[in-house]
């Protein structure tokens, strides 16, 4: 499906990958940060949570250790994602980024399962009388991560949305949740502190569930995409575009699938029987360009088909 010449449909392929290349090291520079801030956000509460032994702020360290794995294995995925084609890869490596996101969210899942015994296991002591003993530094620590993800979070939804890359959004969120998280760790310690104990574990239980909640949406879209799902809003607009293009009958399929954060597509066009090859191919150089153009795909295979052939189903592939 990719292209090996140096221009296709108007635009210069080398200069188009350096650009999206350019867009994923952008990317993996921000994903370096979310990294550095998880780890020493992660140290902080598990060190105070073990040692205060408060339970929610342990789950939060937890939390915030998926967190690290997940950006760990994002700036892999994206430092692979970024190889050229070869025998193997005739597209590209793009798809590895999504990999890297459905191994991050297995292990977001993993945790939340873990936080949510422990959550129990904190209820069953509260009933059996235990008494935490909270103190400014819990206080002070889980305050700071709310912050400090809550800025995070801002700051990935917004390079996600200028880059054009889902990593980052789907970060943004997952750093929102996060950032959620802390500030419930942070209520929950300041209640117990107060005198409410029955926080500590009733808190730990919704982290657990706010965690298994973003790991379920983040399979969701990996599959969706691995699996090569695709919203039928989103081809009803490529469908569109296609179609205002003078000169085409009729549409005979649109096939996108996802390469990572990009998207490539087959579509099949019904034009006059009596078309030339060069009018048809000129044709079909104007639906690619439209597509690239309004929508920022990667690259579409357009296929011209007579139109006499339009209710002969069986007639075409």
């Amino acid at each position: 499906m990719a292209n090996t010449n140096q221009y296709d449909a108007g635009r210069n392929i080398q200069k188009d990958r350096q650009h999206r290349l350019y867009k994923l090291q952008e990317a993996q520079q921000i994903t370096w940060i979310n990294l550095s801030a998880y780890t020493a956000i992660m140290v902080a509460e598990l060190t105070i949570g073990f040692l205060a032994q408060i339970t929610v702020l342990i789950a939060d360290g937890l939390n915030n250790l998926t967190g690290v794995c997940g950006a760990v294995i994002l700036i892999i995925g994206l430092k692979v994602s970024k190889r050229p084609p070869d025998s193997n890869h005739v597209v590209g490596h793009w798809q590895y980024e999504n990999i890297a996101a459905l191994l991050s969210a297995t292990i977001m899942f993993a945790v939340s399962i873990q936080i949510f015994v422990d959550g129990c296991f904190a209820v069953q002591r509260f009933l059996a009388g235990h008494i935490i003993r909270p103190n400014y530094w819990s206080l002070g620590v889980s305050l700071a991560a709310t912050g400090i993800i809550s800025i995070l979070a801002r700051y990935n939804r917004i390079q996600g949305a200028q880059l054009n890359n889902q990593s980052l959004a789907a970060s943004g969120q997952d750093l929102k949740s996060d950032a959620w998280t802390s500030f419930g760790t942070f209520l929950s310690i300041g209640g117990a502190y107060l005198g409410a104990q029955w926080l500590d574990g009733a808190a730990t239980l919704i982290v657990g569930c706010l965690i298994f909640h973003s790991s379920i949406s983040i399979f969701k879209t990996t599959i969706m995409r691995l699996s090569e799902g695709f919203d039928p809003k989103d081809i009803e607009l490529y469908s569109q575009t296609i179609q205002t293009i003078p000169g085409i009958l009729g549409i005979q399929g649109i096939e996108p699938r996802w390469l990572g954060d990009q998207i490539v597509m087959k579509v099949g066009i019904y034009l006059p029987d009596q078309t030339e090859l060069r009018t048809s191919y000129a044709i079909g150089e104007k639906v690619e360009h439209a597509l690239m153009k309004k929508y920022d795909i990667l690259d579409a295979d357009v296929m011209c088909y007579p139109v006499s052939q339009m209710n002969n189903p069986h007639s075409v592939d």
